[in-house]
């Protein structure tokens, strides 16, 4: 289990000027982990104060904190009425492979698109959501292959949510370059319309996962209902069975990373918070470490 940290654990911090990329690495590196995602640059501008001389520096910030570079992470929504809005998200997304291959990053993260009932456009639902992400990521396909990076499709937004419909899209293309992003804790989120056990999903789509997400979520003091929940620090009393997602991906071999999302910082402050859940991740790592026959 290799274990990696996503920008959007500190997105607050660096929106606020508390912190910038090279901060971010070097406290990272500090930590008990491999590496780092980064995000793309058109969709998270926060991440930078100047684009074009940071992403010269960081390959030399990682090496310096002794991390890797896990992957790019593009916001893109392919889910668009309009022509020219679905264009402009195939753009963003070849952007991101281009900057993968720049900074060696093996992964682009992407997204399907958003459900009218998960921030979509009003009328954006499963049948014509689900053509517009077919189209966008066989556009998009040429290009990584192109650039030997593969397209990590997460599930986000509803389109796709369940692990049928992420089988359904990897199965479609049947191409070493679209993979799964695989995101223990979205299973379980108050934006989906039918929850789904993320370790069902697991064993569905585990020969076509490639990168995990890994946080927490759960259920405010007060609250019965199991669809309304929040972000908590990973290990801190929440729904997301961690631990035994993580002992699936060991009994498996799991060889990609798994990125901390952190997003509970209205509970936890944010370098707080990371700090936490990187050590509740890194003692599961070591705890499963000693089952292994020396």
């Amino acid at each position: 289990m290799k274990i990696s940290c996503t920008p959007i654990s500190m997105a607050k911090m660096f929106k606020e000027k508390q912190i910038d990329l090279e901060g971010y690495i070097n406290f990272l590196g500090k930590l008990e982990i491999d590496a780092t995602d980064l995000m793309d640059a058109v969709c998270y501008p926060w991440q930078y104060k100047n684009k074009e001389q940071e992403l010269k520096q960081v390959a030399k910030w990682l090496k310096t904190a002794g991390l890797k570079l896990a992957a790019i992470a593009c916001g893109n929504n392919f889910a668009k009425f309009n022509e020219s809005e679905r264009l402009e998200n195939i753009e963003i997304v070849k952007k991101a492979i281009h900057e993968a291959a720049e900074l060696g990053a093996p992964l682009v993260r992407i997204f399907g698109g958003y459900h009218e009932e998960c921030g979509g456009e009003k009328g954006m639902v499963y049948a014509n959501g689900f053509e517009f992400v077919l189209q966008g990521i066989e556009a998009c396909m040429p290009e990584a292959e192109k650039y030997n990076i593969v397209l990590a499709l997460e599930n986000h937004g509803r389109l796709p949510g369940l692990s049928y419909e992420i089988k359904g899209i990897i199965g479609y293309f049947d191409s070493p370059y679209l993979k799964c992003l695989f995101d223990c804790a979205n299973f379980l989120v108050n934006n989906m319309n039918e929850t789904e056990d993320p370790l069902r999903a697991y064993e569905l789509l585990k020969n076509d996962i490639i990168h995990c997400h890994v946080k927490d979520w759960g259920r405010p003091f007060g609250v019965m209902s199991e669809r309304k929940v929040a972000a908590y620090p990973a290990g801190a009393g929440g729904i997301v069975p961690l631990r035994q997602f993580a002992a699936l991906l060991e009994r498996d071999q799991f060889d990609g990373y798994c990125s901390l999302e952190y997003e509970a910082s209205w509970q936890v402050p944010e370098r707080d918070g990371v700090k936490q859940s990187l050590q509740y991740l890194t003692d599961i790592r070591n705890t499963y470490k000693t089952f292994r026959r020396k």
